[in-house]
């Protein structure tokens, strides 16, 4: 194969191949290249190929474990395997080879090269086509990119996320993947038994048959796995939204808890919280406000749990990227005939809620034409079904959500400022997580407790001190639905027991454990703190954000003496937040 550039080298766990050349021709074999949470399968053809780091070579690895030119894998009628003196050595079946004497290899033994594992072929007719399982940092950039091109052209997709249940060497793993997956599509190791596919221009009829053919697939080799699925612009409009509903649906499929339950250290959510309290009894609307990702259905479903309509029916619709016809159809049900396709009657989500609670995610996008009749039926607490001639009562508690400002989008005409009233019977601000640092610790803990649980793990792993300090620099974008798709997937990396900085997504971490949270900027005295003094740091904050700055208590709260709390403020460089921000920090009451 000639020298040319290599495939793309985004990485997972620090190890990436790259196939040289650009002529490729089909053969009866092929090769499986294969490191840690990569995946590629390459035809081969001529009578050699030079293996090693170096750039210059055919098969150019980019792991640091392999030498620049570490091996030659002879391809005549009896293959051959040649170490090329490495420092590392070269592994037949897991057994050293002499290096400098051609070792036969046969398809299906399985070489080691440094880090990175080969495995030859025999196919029954052409060559694979080169494939990859991608990294997940790759994975989750493709799927940003993929929502904001489905954003502009008004496009579906799906994501799914897959769990081998059964501890199965991923080499026998991704060959399956590679071959029952569209070569169109994206798929990438999400953990060692854990992997994700992206699937473009797909109908739901085409991932269930896909879904349907791994699944046997993958029972037929003994490796059982579930399965959780994600539609844009349905279940989330961003790829943590996506990532974290997927996740979600696998989790459900095997019958675990939906997520632990919150713990509020923070002042600003034990208000928040004070607030749900006290309307959950009642019968009021409630509309909760604040970015995306804070756990706003998590609040919601807290609320219906308190109420006395725990025991009834809790049913949420996401108003995000849904077509007018389609929300009609969801809310209000449909009478058979009414529309061409409606072969069948179908009760709507208004009615199946009666007597529980109907939670409307991103209220803000929802059509003026479906809030007018939703207005009426807030009024005559009656619902028509579409194509039907007599409505029907219902009591059902409606509470919604929105990252909107929706008395602007009353302003602008977007939204009814009549609905506005009729659901904004009292709103909770949900701050972001970056202003509640005190419960990214118990948040994060919770989390893995959890994710190593579902994973059949007897104990949790630990979180390092490092690992925290990122964690608590970080600004979290992406709120808990981040932090939590961040811990689940830290858990499924780390096979010790403690998660380490290495465990953390580094596109997102970087630099951050030495440059502190973007909300406090840092000073040149923040940069030069060591990681002890950074931890306090963070841990100070926290104690301020759980007592509303209150330095005395803050000091009491970690046992620290007032003075020696007060002279480390300025030493941290640690600034009071200005009033501007704290004035819309605590929770409205009655709008």
């Amino acid at each position: 194969m000639k020298t040319g550039s290599t495939m793309d080298g985004s990485t997972m766990g620090g190890s990436t191949a790259g196939l040289q050349g650009t002529s490729r021709p089909a053969g009866r074999r092929s090769l499986l290249v294969m490191s840690n949470g990569f995946f590629a399968s390459m035809p081969l053809a001529g009578a050699e190929l030079l293996i090693g780091r170096s750039t210059s070579c055919d098969l150019h690895l980019d792991d640091p474990m392999a030498s620049r030119r570490h091996a030659r894998l002879y391809l005549g009628e009896s293959l051959a395997i040649e170490d090329l003196g490495s420092a590392n050595g070269t592994r037949v079946n897991d057994g050293l080879i002499t290096p400098h004497a051609r070792t036969p290899v046969v398809p299906g033994q399985i070489i080691g090269v440094g880090g990175t594992l080969l495995v030859i072929q025999q196919q029954a007719g052409q060559a694979t086509s080169i494939r990859r399982a991608w990294s997940h940092g790759y994975f989750e950039r493709r799927l940003q990119d993929e929502c904001l091109r489905a954003d502009r052209r008004g496009i579906r997709f799906a994501l799914v996320r897959l769990r081998i249940e059964k501890t199965t060497p991923w080499m026998r793993v991704v060959p399956v993947l590679a071959n029952e997956i569209p070569p169109s599509q994206l798929f990438a190791a999400y953990g060692p038994q854990d992997f994700e596919v992206l699937l473009l221009d797909s109908t739901v009829e085409d991932v269930d048959r896909l879904i349907g053919k791994l699944q046997a697939d993958l029972a037929a080799m003994d490796a059982p796995a579930r399965f959780g699925t994600a539609w844009y612009p349905r279940d989330g409009r961003s790829a943590d939204a996506l990532v974290a509903r997927a996740n979600m649906q696998l989790r459900l499929s095997g019958g675990e808890p939906s997520g632990p339950d919150i713990e509020l250290a923070s002042a600003a959510m034990k208000r928040a919280y004070d607030v749900a309290m006290r309307a959950a009894p009642t019968n009021i609307s409630v509309l909760l406000l604040g970015e995306t990702g804070v756990g706003k259905e998590v609040m919601t479903r807290a609320i219906h749990g308190m109420s006395t309509r725990a025991d009834k029916p809790f049913l949420a619709l996401n108003c995000a990227g849904l077509s007018e016809g389609i929300i009609e159809s969801e809310l209000f049900g449909h009478e058979k005939g009414s529309y061409t396709g409606a072969t069948e009657s179908k009760v709507g989500l208004l009615e199946s809620a009666n007597g529980g609670t109907l939670f409307f995610d991103e209220l803000g996008e929802m059509p003026l034409a479906i809030q007018a009749k939703l207005l009426r039926v807030i009024e005559t607490r009656e619902v028509l079904p579409v194509g039907g001639r007599k409505a029907r009562p219902i009591d059902v508690r409606l509470i919604a959500a929105t990252n909107r400002d929706l008395d602007l989008e009353a302003e602008r005409g977007t939204f009814r400022r009549d609905l506005f009233y009729r659901l904004n019977g009292i709103s909770i601000i949900i701050p972001p997580l970056r202003d509640r640092r005190s419960e990214i610790e118990p948040l994060a803990r919770a989390f893995i407790e959890r994710a190593a649980e579902a994973c059949g793990r007897a104990t949790a792993p630990r979180l390092s001190t490092e690992a925290l300090t990122a964690l608590l620099a970080y600004d979290w974008p992406g709120n808990l639905r981040e932090l939590r798709n961040m811990m689940e997937r830290a858990v499924l990396l780390c096979d010790g027991a403690e998660i380490a900085v290495s465990h953390l997504p580094e596109d997102k971490l970087k630099d951050i454990s030495s440059s502190g949270s973007r909300s406090t900027p840092p000073s040149m005295a923040v940069r030069s703190l060591s990681p002890e003094e950074r931890i306090e740091r963070a841990r100070m904050i926290a104690a301020l954000d759980r007592t509303g700055w209150n330095q005395s208590r803050a000091a009491e709260d970690l046992g620290m003496p007032r003075r020696t709390f007060i002279s480390k403020l300025a030493r941290y460089d640690i600034p009071r937040p200005n009033r501007v921000s704290r004035r819309q920090s605590p929770i409205d009451g009655a709008a």
